[in-house]
């Protein structure tokens, strides 16, 4: 094990990010090396993750390639609204990945809101994807009453 977090250090890797169980000897030897670990139960979230720092999800245990390792330039715990958040930040333009925290004062209200953004990202999607597009919801009338 020690061999194995050694050559990630050699690497360059500075931060883990697995699934499933980590041993307690595991632990010991990333503590050893100075590195963070991350333990996420989610596929969908590893994935995400990858996607936000241009890495590979891996299953084989060795050092990985160059082309699989991603890149951030700050990964930190900050507190937001009494509860702790990873942050991973990559200051890069190809990124393809933003995140929008929504605050409310319910679970229904947060749950309006996180549906209402949605479909606007989904909506800015689409147009990105084709650019063709009908006015609606009455932006026909709205732009009649300014021009009168």
């Amino acid at each position: 094990m020690e061999a194995f977090v050694k050559g990630l250090a050699e690497a360059g890797i500075n931060v883990v990010v697995g699934s499933g169980s980590i041993s307690e000897v595991a632990l010991h030897f990333f503590e050893k090396y100075k590195m963070m670990v991350l333990k996420i139960m989610s596929k969908w979230e590893i994935k995400r993750i990858a996607s936000s720092v241009g890495a590979s999800a891996i299953v084989k245990l060795g050092t990985p390639t160059p082309e699989e390792i991603g890149r951030a330039e700050e990964v930190s715990v900050q507190e937001i609204s009494s509860a702790k958040v990873t942050v991973f930040r990559r200051e890069e333009d190809e990124n393809k990945l933003s995140t929008i925290i929504l605050r409310g004062s319910t679970n229904s209200l947060l749950e309006d809101v996180e549906r209402a953004v949605d479909d606007g990202v989904n909506t800015v999607k689409s147009l990105v994807k084709d650019n063709r597009m009908v006015a609606g919801a009455g932006a026909t009338e709205i732009n009649l009453a300014a021009a009168i």
